[in-house]
């Protein structure tokens, strides 16, 4: 402390920082220690496992067509081959990677829209609001699966080009949920505290607004995996995009282009069919832990 009873604005900066901590590790534990938040990460955590070590430990190349075609499960091929002879665990693994890495993407890419337009938006108000919140209008009344076969068909045919449309339409309605709470947050007393204390707008967004939006970015962004990966999915399905990429939605394509339900190929359905309603269950308890934990986490 200086002579004249402040601190020097290092530590408070340091303070500062070690609350935001403070604040994002105790609602991470709040949701750990909640079972239903414990068994939706540990199932998001399975599936990242799978995604980052499926390529090293694969039986087979995923493009190894030398086997037998529609081979049913045994021990040299646990999930049995497809109409082309490979092996559909090793494209399983291989495709979870592919899908997750789209679904996190995009997660990513649309939050931090979404979260800075919706707290700029709500905190600014005024002018800046009006303009934000006109062009989310205009975008959520824009059918949002018909455009997004538009924009896939005329795109080149490729795992980015998804990702960028699916970034694109993801994030103005987590927009409009961030700026709701954000429209709340600024008339609490310690936001308004931290303005009397001549604090930035930036300052207070970072330090103040963005720790207690944390539940509805975690929440959303959970969602957002899982529907950008069954989106990309459904636009496989229909042939669009690159379907030459191995991803669960380009195994449900062949599935259905080749006619294995014909052949009884269940083997060959299931894998990515479980892999999405896993995700899609995870998101759910970890969205339920969260609704019920987030009364927990500290206001600053």
């Amino acid at each position: 402390m200086m002579p004249n009873g402040q601190f020097p604005s290092g530590q408070g900066i340091s303070a500062s920082s070690l609350k935001r901590r403070s604040a994002v590790l105790e609602f991470l534990g709040n949701v750990w220690s909640n079972r239903k938040g414990k068994a939706g990460a540990l199932i998001f955590i399975a599936m990242i496992l799978i995604a980052v070590l499926g390529r090293i430990f694969s039986p087979y190349s995923p493009y190894d067509t030398s086997f037998g075609i529609y081979l049913p499960p045994s021990a040299a091929h646990l999930l049995g081959t497809n109409y082309v002879g490979e092996d559909v665990m090793s494209e399983f693994l291989y495709g979870t990677g592919v899908s997750l890495m789209v679904g996190f993407i995009v997660a990513i890419a649309a939050m931090a829209i979404g979260t800075l337009v919706g707290i700029t938006a709500g905190y600014m108000g005024s002018v800046t609001d009006d303009v934000l919140m006109r062009l989310v209008d205009i975008l959520l009344v824009i059918p949002g699966f018909p455009l997004l076969v538009i924009l896939s068909a005329y795109l080149p045919p490729t795992i980015w080009s998804t990702i960028l449309i699916l970034s694109v339409l993801s994030w103005p309605f987590n927009s409009r949920i961030i700026r709701s709470q954000t429209l709340s947050l600024k008339r609490r007393s310690f936001v308004l505290a931290s303005r009397l204390s001549g604090l930035s707008s930036f300052r207070i967004i970072i330090r103040d607004l963005i720790p207690n939006v944390l539940p509805i970015i975690f929440i959303n962004s959970i969602f957002i995996v899982v529907g950008a990966i069954v989106a990309q999915a459904g636009l496989a399905f229909f042939g669009l995009g690159n379907i030459n990429s191995i991803n669960w939605g380009t195994m449900l394509y062949w599935f259905e282009t080749e006619d294995a339900i014909i052949f009884k190929a269940w083997w060959w359905l299931l894998p990515p069919g479980f892999g999405i309603m896993a995700l899609g269950i995870g998101a759910n308890l970890l969205s339920n832990a969260v609704s019920e934990t987030s009364s927990r986490i500290r206001r600053y």
